[in-house]
């Protein structure tokens, strides 16, 4: 339900742009959605409580909708070089991103394992 109010208000808030601005009307709807998706993800990874982890969830969701929608409804209207061009970065902040977290993950592990081989969990 979250992901389809935000997809609603990102939607209302691009229609109030003038006729003829496609371009625009895309960009925003996808840097829209690039920036949930990618603050959901980088933030996702310290929730634990399952209150946090459903909205963050819910923002995934809506990230992911919004570019979907931007690329599946609204780059119909538009056909210029400038959409691989927004592939491009995004994928390249997503693999960065998925990098990063995967070392932070790594880095996190190894401190566990090496708390709990020396004793030193303060957690026990």
């Amino acid at each position: 339900m979250i992901s389809i109010l935000i997809l609603a208000l990102v939607n209302s808030i691009v229609n109030l742009l003038p006729p003829g601005l496609e371009l625009v009307r895309f960009s925003v709807v996808n840097i829209m959605g690039f920036l949930l998706f990618f603050c959901s993800i980088k933030l996702g990874t310290r929730y634990t409580n399952p209150k946090h982890v459903w909205f963050n969830n819910s923002f995934i969701t809506s990230g992911v909708a919004l570019i979907l929608y931007a690329n599946t409804v609204l780059s119909t209207a538009i056909h210029t070089y400038v959409l691989p061009i927004f592939y491009i970065v995004e994928l390249i902040a997503i693999f960065y991103l998925g990098n990063k977290i995967r070392h932070e993950t790594d880095l996190r592990q190894f401190t566990e394992l090496t708390d709990f081989n020396t004793g030193e969990s303060s957690g026990i």
